[in-house]
């Protein structure tokens, strides 16, 4: 592989690693944002509030995934990342600077809200487009493991904000945090989006979208023939898509909050499981995208599916016993099964869309599925919970969503992808 590729596949990694450790250092501040944007008597109206937040955000992904997944379509991938790098960094600062409620009262969370959405707006169209940017920018047999580097990338966004959160809860006080300390983590990141963006100014143009540009083979609405054409892969996508989305966001996104508010939990004890829950999905994106390239992907999507179904209730009762071998040990494996399915979930979808539509399409694919099935994940567990027989209702609930992702990938045997895009142009 040669060294330009290496370094446009390291620029806009990297880049995608400082948008997702950006993106959810809401979620893991949640109990602090909680405090100082809703400051309600009723912690559970409260929290319900900040996630609610949170779900408005991804709400906005959608819009930023069709506008950017089009840009990439149309344009230019190279020209869509750079924009997106830039976009996600504003609103970051944004809410590191976001006086409180204390200070200026209902225009706090107002102004919370419209940089939830812008910054939903960004990853939207960060996300999809470099998953296909990672995806087109190597050889067709070493696509499965590279196309996996956009959710390692995930990974360690969530890796480093935990880490990040974790140091801060270590060495300073609790009336230090809330004071100005969590707004510390949303400054520095920031600056890695600054070296990030001097970064991709460097990239490549991939080899697969500057071939359709040549061909002439764009065309000027990608999401209206994404809807015309690949209806049956879309709902058998969106089927596989809802345990990576559920499992996602209830593990990573909400656990920590679930673990404090109704197991007991400490922050910085909650924080440590999340941690290891996250290194374990990191490593795992690595190496079944690295087997994606020599292993059926749907398989192993499948494999990975079955066990969260069955580590759902193993993992929820080890957060109950309390007992920190046996939480760390479900936390690894639990972190792994959802790597194992996510990971090689990205080159999956790319490959099952053509060149011309792949921005778009799997921009879309990604971000819908995130606000129709993660976004609503966290507060729909918090009902849960408090309605439906407490912390057991969500090992219910990813069991039931895997469910219906294994009928769906087992169906998806029986479809025949879309063919690769290359060799389509090449006809």
């Amino acid at each position: 592989m040669s060294q330009s590729v290496i370094k446009s596949l390291l620029s806009s990694s990297i880049g995608n690693v400082l948008e997702w450790y950006e993106y959810t250092l809401y979620a893991y501040f949640a109990t602090v944002i909680s405090k100082l944007f809703f400051p309600m008597e009723n912690h559970y109206i409260a929290m319900l509030m900040t996630f609610s937040t949170f779900a408005i955000g991804l709400a906005a992904r959608p819009i930023g995934g069709i506008i950017f997944g089009y840009m990439g379509d149309r344009y230019s991938r190279k020209q869509t990342l750079m924009i997106t790098m830039l976009l996600m960094s504003v609103p970051t600062m944004g809410i590191g600077c976001l006086p409180t409620y204390a200070q200026i009262g209902l225009a706090a969370p107002i102004l919370l809200i419209l940089l939830r959405i812008l910054q939903g707006v960004a990853l939207g169209g960060e996300f999809g487009t470099s998953c296909v940017y990672l995806f087109e920018s190597v050889p067709q047999n070493k696509r499965g493991f590279f196309g996996s580097i956009a959710l390692t990338g995930v990974g360690l966004g969530l890796v480093l904000s935990s880490c990040t959160i974790f140091l801060v809860e270590s060495f300073i006080s609790e009336e230090t945090v809330y004071a100005y300390a969590w707004r510390l983590p949303f400054f520095i990141s920031v600056v890695g989006s600054m070296v990030a963006y001097y970064m991709r100014k460097n990239l490549l143009e991939t080899n697969d979208f500057i071939i359709a540009k040549k061909n002439n083979t764009l065309v000027a609405n990608p999401l209206k023939e994404m809807f015309k054409n690949h209806k049956a892969t879309l709902l058998n996508l969106f089927a596989i898509f809802l345990t990576t989305q559920v499992s996602f966001f209830v593990v990573f996104i909400y656990g920590k909050t679930m673990m404090m508010d109704f197991l007991s939990f400490t922050s910085h004890e909650a924080g440590k499981f999340i941690l290891f829950t996250v290194m374990s999905y990191t490593v795992a994106t690595v190496i079944f995208g690295y087997l994606s390239d020599k292993i059926d992907k749907r398989l192993i999507i499948l494999v990975g599916t079955l066990g969260i179904f069955c580590a759902a209730i193993p993992f929820i009762n080890a957060l109950k016993g309390g007992e920190s071998s046996s939480i760390l040990a479900m936390s690894l494996m639990l972190g792994a099964l959802i790597g194992m399915t996510e990971g090689t979930l990205n080159p999956l979808v790319s490959a099952s869309f053509p060149t011309n539509i792949r921005a778009t399409s799997v921009s879309f694919c990604w971000n819908f599925t995130a606000v129709a099935f993660g976004g609503m994940a966290p507060i729909l567990s918090m009902w849960l919970i408090e309605h439906a027989g407490g912390v057991n209702a969500i090992a219910y609930y990813l069991m039931s969503v895997c469910v219906v992702s294994m009928v769906a990938l087992l169906w998806g045997f029986f479809i025949k992808e879309a063919p690769n895009s290359q060799l389509e142009i090449a006809s």
